[in-house]
């Protein structure tokens, strides 16, 4: 398993314990020379990540050994056909022009739904083709839960995934469906490894909206004084012990939290996902940031 950089935050104010804001030029350009020197070699962003994809283009150095993977624009369910692979194929184009890369590591439909809809068939052919003409390397899918993964494996085969995987959300785990993943050979990419930062933050002061997860956040707290570590290797620690993972994707909103991240990762010890199986959390309007209210 290893680290990628994720690169929300370079276009949108992201993430619910986030204050500062997205980081100035200068600021993602000092990320990526730092991830480059640490072999970190994979980039993830989308079109829906606000100019994520322009910001990076700009700050890439010349040349560069990074993966980038991408993700589409979310459809118009009401399109047709022909359509829906026009809008999927302009929006790739659009995405290698604003990154300014010929060819990209990994694209991924951004919404599941689409997949799974009645244009999925033709959706998939779509990247299937994109793949042939080497514009992309891996073709796949951004979900959430494991019947969504369940469904994607029983009518296509797809190269890629991510989902959402950490000491609270547990789901994956429980349902086996990394193991399903994984014997289908397809390269999973994890997200959400902090929720958000929710995870890193104080346990005596959780946003208003997420007050119901107060006892769970000082559980975790006493969870890790038991273990002797700090929030970060702890998030890390328990992903470390699952080997069905590929890469766990992480942002930063500036090079301190990014240097924070990269040292945390380099000493993270592994371990079993039993030490935390009592933080599971079974209420997915918790743990899903989609049903995150508003402060």
């Amino acid at each position: 398993m290893k680290l990628g950089l994720g690169t929300v935050q370079f276009g949108l104010d992201y993430g619910i314990t986030n204050r500062g804001g997205r980081p100035h030029a200068e600021v993602v350009r000092q990320i990526l020379e730092l991830a480059a020197r640490t072999d970190i070699d994979t980039l993830d962003t989308a079109a829906l990540y606000g100019d994520s994809e322009r910001v990076i283009g700009d700050a890439l150095p010349r040349p560069h050994d990074f993966r980038i993977v991408t993700k589409t624009l979310a459809l118009d369910p009401r399109l047709n056909p022909a359509d829906a692979i026009a809008t999927i194929e302009a929006g790739v184009v659009a995405s290698l022009q604003r990154l300014k890369e010929p060819r990209i590591y990994g694209l991924l439909l951004h919404r599941v739904d689409d997949l799974l809809g009645p244009l999925g068939e033709q959706l998939f052919a779509k990247l299937e083709g994109l793949k042939a003409q080497g514009l992309v390397e891996k073709i796949g899918v951004s979900l959430y839960t494991p019947s969504e993964v369940d469904a994607v494996l029983s009518r296509y085969a797809p190269d890629l995934v991510q989902l959402p995987l950490n000491p609270f959300d547990q789901r994956h785990l429980a349902s086996r469906s990394l193991e399903r993943l994984a014997a289908a050979s397809v390269e999973i990419h994890v997200r959400s490894a902090f929720l958000q930062g929710l995870l890193l933050a104080s346990p005596a002061n959780p946003p208003p909206q997420l007050a119901e997860l107060a006892p769970k956040l000082l559980q975790w707290r006493r969870l890790l004084e038991k273990q002797n570590l700090p929030p970060l290797q702890g998030c890390f620690g328990f992903l470390q012990g699952i080997p069905q993972l590929g890469y766990v994707i992480c942002g930063a909103t500036n090079l301190v939290e990014w240097q924070e991240i990269l040292a945390a990762w380099q000493s993270a010890p592994m371990i079993c996902t039993e030490t935390f199986k009592e933080l599971s959390v079974s209420d997915v309007k918790l743990i899903d940031p989609r049903f995150w209210p508003q402060p």
